[in-house]
């Protein structure tokens, strides 16, 4: 845990999430150096929704979002067009 990964303009860390008893496996997920979102991944075969992710916290423009992804990829893509823009340079 804890290695950082660098996709389209968004770097990850990897982390244990205490949501539940032992954690969950997650990502935080930075934009320019600041912490714009949590993610976990959901361990619930009860409700049909293990391996998937969810938007734990957002900052921000993501402030108060809650959402559930069927895939990572799917989740960094969606952080990735939510959040501020870059800089024009």
């Amino acid at each position: 845990m804890g290695q950082t990964k660098t996709v389209s303009g968004l770097s990850f860390s990897e982390a244990r999430i205490g949501t539940v008893e032992g954690g969950e496996s997650g990502l935080l997920v930075w934009k320019r150096d600041q912490l714009v979102a949590v993610l976990t991944q959901i361990d619930e075969e009860a409700y049909s929704t293990k391996g998937k992710w969810f938007l734990e916290s957002g900052f921000g423009l993501l402030s108060g979002q809650h959402k559930n992804f069927d895939s990572i990829e799917e989740a960094i893509r969606w952080v990735g067009r939510h959040t501020f823009p870059e800089p024009a340079q």
